[in-house]
């Protein structure tokens, strides 16, 4: 009789453990897939994935539960957190757009909540089966992209003002999501598999000239081939490259304006984004400190109020939308999630760090940084990576001569043992009822 069949789930734990499958399979198979035809389809997708796993955790019941989501809380990188989205709610008062900014910001709190609470509360346990959702789902999507590239559909191509097009989010979606489903192959140790998905999703970028995803693909690779060697160090090397970055970002523009003005060379089309910072710096410089609030720099470029050349980049909306607090709190986020990735396991760490940074170098060359989608593409990618760090003790398979042993003896192989002397202690069954 095989262990398999000597443990049957109750009710309840199978009703819990299709509904996490049923979760994470919409989350990770779904949404790269329905992201390429329905502009809408992360907002229903998030919410519905995260709502069933969390049914899930309820039906499952999972001990010490209100412990978890303590932890998570009161960690450095959860205290830093919870700072800045504190400090954005309360720059919803001085906000020059305050029921737009309201609304927005019960968006994003909603939709990170959710993931967050989906992510905390995800079977310790995970199958198998789990760990090729993600790359199962970025196969097909990502083809699917190629050929609507190379067919150059007008749909997928178009777009509105201020808005990306279906392939600019598609191409985002996949060098978001890369890393965590490379994390979930390597893991198990399908390397070949792991490189043509990343050559694929690489391909996605090439085919629209995308500069941005694949200065972020290059990027992402290069801290996934650096980190297999020296995660912990790889870590501290980006840690210190991107909080300073964060925290002196204002000078930039002010440098640049000097180098000009220095070398008298004549502005070019390409420095109108640098000289526009540089001017709202100077006449703005006072509102640094506490920022102009939330949706200042999204909502004045929909209207209007800002120039059209204005930079997108995440620097210039922490330094403008929160000032100082709000980019000093972000800052200590970023070492913190870099400290907590290089102390991972050397299996995890690397697909970590790449997203990291991936996603980093995206936002800080300034490609949907505000828009409600980007953060819930980042929510997504957070229950992704949430699983692939509870998948560790999985990575290995279970020992079938360990299963022999525990298996029923007959009478007359216990008689023998006792002859002998060599009865072994009793094992726990249910250490490999999961396997």
């Amino acid at each position: 009789m095989t262990v398999a069949l000597r443990f049957s789930d109750t009710p309840a734990e199978a009703s819990a453990k299709l509904l996490m499958r049923l979760g994470l399979a919409a989350l990770f198979a779904g949404l790269p897939c329905a992201g390429i035809f329905w502009r809408g389809a992360i907002y229903v997708v998030l919410p519905v994935g995260a709502i069933l796993i969390l049914l899930g955790a309820m039906l499952d019941a999972p001990p010490h539960a209100g412990r978890r989501l303590r932890d998570v809380l009161i960690s450095p990188a959860g205290g830093a957190a919870l700072l800045v989205a504190l400090w954005a709610a309360v720059s919803v008062v001085w906000t020059p757009f305050p029921a737009a900014a309201g609304e927005r910001f019960l968006q994003f709190a909603g939709a990170t909540s959710l993931a967050v609470l989906a992510a905390i509360y995800l079977p310790q346990k995970t199958k198998t089966l789990d760990f090729y959702l993600l790359p199962a789902g970025m196969a097909p999507a990502s083809t699917a992209t190629l050929a609507l590239a190379y067919f150059d559909t007008p749909w997928f191509f178009g777009g509105f003002e201020f808005d990306e097009t279906l392939y600019e989010r598609a191409t985002i979606t996949s060098i978001v999501l890369v890393w965590p489903a490379l994390g979930f192959l390597a893991l198990r140790e399908h390397w070949i598999a792991a490189a043509i998905l990343a050559v694929l999703v690489a391909c996605v970028a090439l085919a629209g000239f995308a500069q941005i995803a694949l200065l972020a693909m290059g990027a992402g690779a290069f801290t996934f081939a650096v980190a297999m060697s020296g995660p912990a160090q790889t870590a501290r090397f980006f840690a210190w490259l991107f909080a300073p970055l964060i925290l002196f970002s204002p000078v930039l523009p002010l440098l640049y304006s000097l180098v000009l003005r220095t070398t008298g060379f004549d502005p070019s089309a390409a420095s109108a984004p640098m000289l526009i910072w540089n001017e709202l710096i100077v006449s703005q410089w006072p509102r640094l400190i506490t920022g102009h609030g939330l949706d200042f720099v999204h909502r004045g470029l929909s209207l209007g109020y800002l120039p059209e050349a204005t930079p997108r980049s995440l620097l210039l909306v922490l330094w403008f939308d929160f000032g100082l607090v709000g980019a000093a709190g972000f800052a200590v986020l970023v070492v913190q999630a870099f400290r907590v990735a290089g102390r991972l396991p050397v299996k995890t760490a690397p697909a970590l760090l790449a997203g990291l940074v991936a996603i980093l170098t995206i936002a800080t060359l300034g490609i949907a940084t505000s828009q409600i989608w980007w953060l819930t593409l980042l929510d997504c990618d957070a229950i992704a990576f949430a699983l692939l760090l509870k998948g560790v003790d999985r990575a290995r398979r279970p020992d079938m001569r360990a299963i022999r042993a525990i298996e029923p003896e007959t009478p007359h192989e216990r008689g023998e043992k006792r002859a002998t002397g060599s009865v072994a202690p009793p094992r726990r069954l249910n250490e490999f009822a999961d396997s």
